[in-house]
């Protein structure tokens, strides 16, 4: 029965996460009393907000640089299955030339779903268009290689300002 006191509103704490601050003068400057408790002046506290939002732009920019590598090395790769399947497509073993062609096809989706994710996240379309007309271009392992660990770096460094920003903010 939902008439039981311990769900009638007096008997539970109030909901402290989603209001705003309160601002009450305290010494020389206003104190901002956030709800947890404790002060701070309301200069500390623009200064904290415009941090946090700083952090919050590196953290989308690192974000959107690893999925546009991301984007750039699916591409590379669907170039590189394409091009399998097309050598072997003149050699005489059928099955294996259907196996590149499937592997090529759904390489070529991957890296169509990594633009659309990247294009979705803010990229503009000409540097997108760059990045992967650079990588339909690989022309070695090497190359491969190289965008995958840009591709890693990008992703390591927006995991590391998310954790650095965690620590900051959580103590």
């Amino acid at each position: 029965m939902l008439s039981s006191p311990q769900f009638c509103r007096p008997n539970n704490p109030p909901n402290v996460q989603f209001r705003p601050p309160a601002v009450t003068p305290g010494g020389n400057a206003l104190t901002v009393t956030a709800a947890g408790g404790g002060g701070k002046t309301v200069g500390r506290w623009l200064k904290d907000r415009r941090e946090k939002k700083k952090e919050e732009v590196r953290a989308h920019n690192a974000q959107l640089h690893a999925a546009i590598s991301v984007a750039g090395v699916a591409a590379a790769v669907a170039a590189s299955a394409a091009a399998t399947a097309a050598t072997s497509g003149a050699g005489k073993d059928e099955q294996m030339a259907k196996t590149d062609m499937a592997v090529a096809s759904a390489a070529t989706l991957v890296a169509a779903q990594c633009v659309e994710a990247a294009e979705a996240m803010g990229a503009e379309r000409e540097h997108l268009a760059s990045v992967v007309n650079s990588a339909v271009n690989v022309r070695s392992a090497g190359d491969i290689m190289t965008l995958t660990a840009a591709a890693a770096t990008g992703m390591f460094v927006f995991h590391y300002l998310i954790l650095i920003n965690y620590v900051y903010h959580n103590g």
